[in-house]
Formats: structure tokens, sequence, C-alpha cells
């Protein structure tokens, strides 16, 4: 450990480094407690807990029936039944004074001692009685609907092993052996707190440069999910040096570790890890050599614990599953989260000296697709099956190689959409599907996602020497998917003032937002640019032109916000938004569909609410219905 007494960033840990440290210091806050027992499901037994009991304490007769010496039913069947005198009844809950002699039965409910003399029970079903007489109908071999005294579990037998996590049935197992309290492990104690002056809670109004916390939420509900913490939200704090100390002192006490997001770098205001070290603080470790996450810090006051975790969601997601929760459960003595091995679809670089982690969803031929974006996206987790972990001792990984793959949760879903970004085929999906999953890939990542299997359905708009979409039919000779007519939608220029073209554009030295390589939108505005200016233009003369939005969205906002003058949008966003709009074409946007997929009942579904998507006409102005809207385009 380093004392803080100045500004420390490259202390950095590799990933099973930072997991050895957070579990020893986790292990060492973990207390113990004795519980009672119907309050102990979901905790982790402190012990090894031993039946004081055999169960059952007696032999005890499994149905209502006669009980009796099997000797005297030999051969009794329904036309020779054996008729056994009644010498009286077995009364429940109590140990009977009877004995049961040859000839003789008597009659005992579920549950009864059985009485001496008898080594067996007739049902009652087997049976019936006449003036003090049993006709018995079956014979019984000697045990037969007895339970033996011990014969479920006897005393000084295991019920619960020292490190297990007590399930509702063991919870049953202890109460029946009469014990009613168990040692457990204490869960943890977490404070979680947000940092950043431009962070507020969620359900008050925001203002542009604010963002909602979302960190707060996902760290309670993932590290509850393991069942081993309670955590509290303790709401959100500027990036201030002495609110920070002051913060630190009135909490740290109160729980076993805090867990805060954002201020963790080396920036200028990148305070809290200063806070620390203003109070005496020891950072064990600052920065893990992965990527994204890097600027987590490990830091102890006193017997605390603080955790500091990168304010991007996606980075500090990638922290809790990949490290700190793997961590708490380790400390607990539980494995950590299953953790197996996938093929990616593509080749994937990683870089060397950082595990990479990427949110991944896994396509129908099990390989994981991951989900490239920025780290501070948030859907980018809500979509991810998983993590595929890139290890750090390789450049890259190439189209089918194996990498690591660590899940977050089951997505069980009937449609997986991978292609362009649209609006119209979005609300198709919601209504045709219970549990649909959708990636903005762009048409191409669409494309080859479809080829190798791992989208059921992908839209796209490709332009190809004025020919949208049909050209694939003609190059994929050996297809296994079938295209189906979509829709059309108007493509244009977005603006505040009625910008119109290139030329205005340069003209006007405007600023221009882009849109992501491989979408079907970046293909007619390179066209347009060649169009306009001349296929010998330097098209990254265009100002903005390295400006990559993922949507059309994104573009239509960044104009809206004054944060770029123009971009190429469809009508509708324009519409939505009250931006200026200049067409420059309609479009086809069209769907492929795994042939498997277009075969299944998911499939005619999608089919169908495609087909009646003219009845949302009023809700998407700019776009155009044909009359083959659903049906398969011949190659």
């Amino acid at each position: 450990m380093v004392e803080m007494g100045a500004k420390i960033f490259h202390l950095l840990v590799s990933p099973d480094e930072a997991k050895q440290l957070l579990r020893e210091r986790f292990g060492d806050v973990i207390k113990q407690k004795t519980e009672e027992i119907q309050n102990a499901s979901g905790m982790i037994a402190a012990e090894d807990v031993f039946s004081t009991e055999d169960i059952p304490p007696f032999d005890r007769s499994e149905v209502d029936g006669y009980a009796v010496n099997h000797q005297s039913v030999v051969g009794a069947d329904e036309d020779s039944p054996k008729k056994l005198r009644i010498v009286g009844e077995i009364e429940i809950g109590k140990q009977s004074n009877l004995e049961i002699g040859i000839g003789e039965a008597a009659y005992i409910p579920t549950g009864s001692v059985i009485p001496r003399g008898a080594d067996s029970v007739v049902m009652v079903e087997h049976t019936s009685t006449d003036d003090g007489t049993a006709a018995i109908y079956r014979s019984v071999n000697a045990g037969e609907n007895i339970a033996h005294a011990g014969s479920d579990f006897f005393v000084g037998e295991v019920l619960v092993r020292k490190g297990r996590i007590i399930t509702p049935e063991m919870v049953a197992l202890l109460a029946s052996s009469g014990i009613g309290k168990i040692k457990v492990m204490e869960r943890l104690s977490v404070g979680i707190i947000s940092t950043g002056n431009e962070l507020i809670s969620p359900g008050n109004p925001i203002r542009v440069g604010q963002i909602f916390d979302s960190n707060s939420y996902y760290f309670k509900a993932a590290v509850e999910r393991t069942g081993l913490a309670v955590c509290s939200i303790l709401g959100t704090l500027k990036d201030d040096e002495k609110s920070m100390e002051m913060f630190i002192k009135k909490n740290l006490g109160k729980f076993n570790i805090l867990i805060s997001s954002g201020s963790t770098s080396a920036g200028f205001h990148d305070l809290l890890y200063r806070a620390i070290g203003n109070l005496g603080g020891r950072m064990e470790f600052h920065g893990i050599s992965i990527k994204p996450g890097k600027p987590t810090f490990l830091a102890s006051l006193g017997k605390g614990i603080i955790l500091g975790m990168p304010g991007f969601p996606l980075s500090a997601a990638s922290v809790l599953k990949y490290i700190v929760v793997p961590s708490i459960q380790s400390a607990f003595g539980q494995l950590d989260e299953e953790m197996s091995s996938v093929k990616v679809p593509f080749r994937i670089n990683s870089e060397r000296g950082k595990d990479l982690v990427l949110p991944a969803i896994k396509g129908r031929s099990g390989r994981a697709y991951p989900i490239f974006g920025e780290s501070g996206s948030i859907s980018r987790l809500a979509y991810a099956d998983g993590f595929v972990v890139l290890k750090s001792e390789r450049n890259f990984y190439d189209e089918n190689d194996e990498v690591l793959y660590f899940p977050l949760h089951n997505n069980k879903r009937d449609l997986l959409f991978i292609g362009s970004n649209d609006p119209l085929i979005e609300r198709v999906i919601s209504d045709s599907s219970n549990s649909p999953v959708l990636i903005n890939a762009g048409s191409w990542g669409g494309v080859e996602a479809i080829r190798m299997g791992e989208a059921d359905v992908s839209g796209i708009h490709l332009l190809k020497k004025g020919e949208y979409n049909s050209f694939l039919l003609r190059e994929d000779k050996k297809r296994n998917y079938i295209m189906v007519r979509g829709f059309s939608r108007t493509q244009g220029f977005v603006s505040r003032d009625g910008t119109s073209s290139f030329l205005e554009i340069i003209a006007k030295d405007l600023i221009f937002v882009n849109r992501n390589k491989g979408s079907g939108t970046r293909d007619l505005i390179d066209s347009e640019i060649d169009k306009e200016l001349g296929q010998k233009f330097q098209r990254e003369n265009v100002r903005g032109y390295f400006w990559e939005a993922k949507s059309h969205a994104a573009v239509a906002k960044a104009v809206q916000q004054g944060r770029a003058d123009a971009g190429i949008s469809i009508e509708f966003y324009a519409k939505k938004l009250n931006l200026a709009f200049n067409k420059i074409r309609d479009e086809n946007y069209d769907i492929l569909m795994r042939t498997e997929f277009y075969d299944s009942y998911a499939g005619k579904r999608f089919l169908e609410v495609l087909r009646k998507s003219t009845r949302f006409r009023k809700d998407f102005p700019g776009y155009k219905f044909p009359g083959n809207i659903g049906e398969i385009i011949e190659g």
C-alpha cells in the first residue's frame, strides 16, 4: 500500500490482482451472527450444522390404513381376502400401548407411531370392515408403507455445510430437526454515492448539461442481486474536496464499504482520492489494467473501505461485473460468476497490457456478438447478455477464436434484430414480439449478422449504383436469408435554417454531423458529396465529417441543440424536433430474415404486423407504404 500525500494514478494492478485485494479487504469486514432460521434464507452458513434428532424420530405410517404383521396377510387378494380382528385404533401424536399379534390389525392414520408387533401397513383402499373385522384384499411386505426412524436423516448427520447458501429447503430441514437458529455470515452493508456537478437524481427536472445518475441504481441492483449485501443509495455529491471529506467522515463508519462513481481518474476535477488522502487514507491500488474501467481505486481509511468506480456507466458496469461482484462472492466462499468460452463472429482488435471488456449478445449460433459504442452508453447494458473479455496477451482475436464470457442474465428472446436504426421498425418489432432485442449496427452490420446466422431480422437501406438492397440477392448466391419488402422513407438535410446542400455547407463553413461507417445513410452521404463536389473532392474537408453519430435521432438532436448546423436524417425526426428539412430522396428500407426464422411462428407474427403497419401512417411522417409490403423480393 502507498500513502496518498501526492496525486497518484498509475498504481496499476491486473484484474486478478485487483480481485485478490478486494477479496481480502471484503473478507476483513464480514462478520458472523446468530440468526433465526425463518430469516436465514439466502444467507451464508458460518458453521456446519448437525442434526440433533433422528428424522423421523419414530417408525411412522406413511398412509391411512391398518397396521399388521405382514405374515397375517400372505396371499391376500380380491378373490380370497384375509380377515383380521380389529384390536383398536392408533391415535396420532401419541404412543400406543397396543401390541399387534398374528391375525390382528389396528387402524392407523398417516404419521402415527407404528405399534409393537406390527411391521407393515395395509392401505385403507385395500380393505373393508364389518363388525370388528377387517377384510384385507392385498398382501404387503415387511416394512411396506412405514417410514423408519432415522430414514430421512439421523442424529449427527450434517444438515447444512459451512459456506453454503441457505435455501428454503435447508430452512425446512433445520426446522424438522428442531433447530431454530443458525450462525450465518452477515451481509455486507454498502453505501453508494455518485459524484459530479452534472448529476441529478431521477425524478427531478433536467437542464442542458445535466445527466441523471444511473450508476447508483445499477450498483445497488447488481450488488444486492448476489444476496450478499444490503445497499443504501446516499445521493449525489458535488465535485468539492471539502464536501467529499465531510461526506466520508459522516458515512464511513455506518457501512462496511462505501462505493462511489466518478472522480476517480487523475484529472484536475477528480478530487475524491485527494479527499481520502487528506483524511489519512491509504491507496491500495489506483487503476486496473482493463478497458473500459481503468480509473478504479481501492482505498482504506481506518477499518473502512472505499471503492472508487468510473463515472461512465459502461465502464462502471464492466468493473462491477468483472471485478467487484466476483470478489464479493469469493470473500463469502462462493464461486465467481460462471465463466465460459465463446467464439467471436469476426476479428476484434485487443490491447496489449489491458484486458478489453465488451458487452455482448449471444447470437443464434452461440457466438458472442460485441456491442460497440462509447463507455457512457447505458443501453448497451440493457441489451447485453453478458461480457466478453479479450485478454491483454493478444493483439487481436480472429473470427471464431474463443474468448472468455461471463453472463449478466439469461435473455429469452423470440426476436433478435441487428441492423439499421429506424423508429418504425422498432414499433413493428415491439408490437409483434414479447421479448425482442434490437441492436443498431448499421445496414452492413445487419447483413453480416444475418449471413453468420447471428440475427433473426435485419433492416437495411443500402445504395449501390442507384439501386437499393436487391443487389445483395445477386451477390449472395448461397444465401441463408430471405429479403422482404419493407417501406420507404424520406432522407434529407436537417438544419435550423434550411440548409439544403453540401455546397452550402462548404460555402458557409457550417458544422456537419456525419453518420457511422457501415450505415446505409453513410453510403448516401458519400454519394451526395461526390455528386455535388466531385469525386476528387477530399471529403474530410467537410467540417465535422469525422463526427459520426450512431442514429438518425442523434443527428437531429445534435442539430437541434446547436452542436451541429446540418446533417442528413429522415423526415420523421425533422418533424419531431421542429427542424427544417430539405429532401434528397426516398429510400427503400427492406428486411432481411433468416430463412429458419421466416418459417417460424415468431417470423409469421412479425410479417403480419409489418403488413399492417400502414395504421401507423399518422405517427410516422415521411414514410411511404408500398402495396407489396411484407412480400418476398425475388433475386
